[in-house]
């Protein structure tokens, strides 16, 4: 596995240092999730990235997931400069930040009410999806897992209350590009609630390598409307019904 490891961080560590797309035909793959994340907390380690924030979801058997978060974010009106040739995609999310360390606390679960005790706000966020493999359309897991799931940046949208989550379906997800709606539907969480996929990633088993949980930090917990291809490049408009909208602008690095 270490072989393995080593391979795959070096990959993408050349790629995010480089600007440029891997082929996934030249990837080793690895064993398991765990290596999987090995090679994630190689990828950050090798890359000097800060602990600032997580992606989470739920994987096979409920397993929770993570990919690292690294920043800086983005605000509204900034732009984000993907690689040439790289596939963006566009996720309106809920978020929250950590006001205080949420330590591993085996064989005592945190509650739903706890998590949101030890958060100072919640927020509204947009995820560029943007991974460092040329073709990620069948990739294996493990293999999008070192990769901190396709994670590229993040936008950090305004506060909103709490309550937030618990009516997902009463907001309303809309993205356009350069004028053109690209999607407009009622807004969906693949877990119901999205504070779901934070808490399983709070009371995860064990730590791993990637890190304990720490004020400050972001938790973004999946999306509300999929992923939404962007064709081209352009001004962005994200919106959350009748929450906000977050303007920003896709474009490539040297544009």
């Amino acid at each position: 596995m270490a072989v393995t490891t080593e391979t795959l961080a070096g990959a993408f560590i050349g790629a995010r240092r480089g600007h440029k797309l891997v082929d996934i035909a030249t990837l080793p793959v690895p064993a398991d999730v765990d290596a999987g994340f090995a090679a994630q907390a190689e990828v950050n380690q090798g890359m000097g990235y800060p602990l600032a924030g997580w992606k989470v979801s739920l994987g096979e058997g409920g397993r929770p997931m993570a990919g690292l978060m690294p920043g800086p974010y983005l605000k509204s009106g900034d732009t984000y400069r993907g690689v040439h040739g790289a596939e963006l995609r566009v996720e309106i999310e809920l978020a929250i930040r950590l006001g205080r360390d949420m330590p591993l606390r085996p064989g005592q679960p945190y509650t739903r009410a706890e998590l949101i005790e030890h958060c100072d706000a919640a927020l509204v966020g947009i995820e560029i999806v943007e991974s460092r493999i040329a073709d990620w359309t069948n990739v294996p897991f493990p293999l999008w897992l070192a990769d901190a799931m396709g994670h590229g940046g993040y936008l950090i949208g305004p506060d909103v209350p709490f309550s937030i989550f618990d009516d997902v379906p009463a907001l309303t997800c809309t993205v356009e590009l350069d004028g053109d709606v690209l999607y407009e539907r009622q807004a969906l969480h693949a877990n119901g609630d999205p504070l779901v996929t934070a808490l399983a990633w709070a009371n995860r088993p064990v730590e791993g390598p990637l890190g304990p949980l720490k004020a400050g930090q972001i938790i973004t917990t999946g999306s509300l409307c999929g992923g939404v291809l962007a064709p081209t490049v352009g001004p962005v408009i994200a919106r959350l019904d009748p929450v906000t909208a977050i303007s920003f602008a896709l474009a490539e690095q040297g544009d």
